[in-house]
């Protein structure tokens, strides 16, 4: 919710990777209207 749907803002807050990111989200069926 700190990110408010930016992914770049969580993936900074996380301390992982865009890529981590993106590809958790695929790997759990996360969509758009999820986050």
């Amino acid at each position: 919710r700190s990110a408010r749907g930016n992914k770049s803002k969580a993936a900074d807050l996380l301390g992982v990777s865009r890529r981590t990111i993106y590809r958790k989200i695929e790997e759990f069926g996360i969509t758009d209207a999820d986050i």
